[in-house]
């Protein structure tokens, strides 16, 4: 079901396969999106928008219908957390601008079970499920590993290791702050290649019992 369809029943693609939350997802309310909001790309309506497609994805559901929010392209990443403790379960994204619609229908479904950490996401889980959206905005270079600041920066470091291979490493703007800087520093204990960071990471976050 897409944003803003509430209460609408799931067409069944197998008629084998058994629905989970009797085949229906019901948002909270009827809403028009809270687009751009302080400033801001992401919206609520893109998290219901990634259970949508996992729900669908899980039961052999036709995927949802396109979403309401706009359909601009942006850098983005799509998290799923499980539990009380919101442990991570899984978190792919990509550094191209993609049309949010089409962006979002990909990650939400590869970050659920192509995180090459994690098994793939089951429907047992789905009840216990945090998604957040991230979408990546003004990017700039950094002069060396170091030169960015906890909590406002996500960072996107290619380096070189001690054989010579060329690695990549991610940190949402989020994760430093759990970590620090110290921490992350240990991380990076090799010939330093690149390092982007972007400013600004739009992010919300929705867990199961919201939707």
């Amino acid at each position: 079901m897409a944003a803003g369809c509430c209460g609408a029943k799931k067409q069944k693609m197998n008629n084998n396969s058994s629905p989970c939350c009797n085949g229906t997802i019901v948002h909270p309310n009827h809403f028009q999106p809270s687009l751009y909001k302080n400033g801001m790309v992401v919206c609520v309506e893109m998290c219901f928008f990634c259970f949508d497609v996992l729900y669908c994805h899980l039961n052999q559901y036709e995927p949802p219908k396109p979403p309401n929010f706009p359909n601009e392209c942006y850098p983005l990443f799509v998290t799923w957390n499980i539990g009380k403790d919101k442990r991570l379960r899984g978190c792919i994204g990509t550094f191209n601008a993609m049309n949010l619609h089409s962006g979002l229908r990909e990650y939400a479904v590869t970050s659920a079970f192509k995180d090459s950490r994690f098994s793939p996401i089951t429907r047992d889980e789905f009840n216990k499920l945090h998604v957040s959206v991230s979408i990546l905005r003004h990017f700039e270079d950094g002069n060396d590993y170091m030169d960015w600041e906890i909590g406002i920066h996500g960072i996107r470091i290619e380096f070189l290791t001690e054989k010579g291979s060329k690695r990549t490493a991610t940190y949402l703007p989020e994760v430093a702050p759990e970590q620090g800087k110290q921490d992350l520093k240990s991380n990076f204990l090799c010939k330093i290649f690149i390092i982007t960071l972007w400013q600004f990471c739009d992010k919300v976050l929705v867990n199961d019992s919201e939707v």
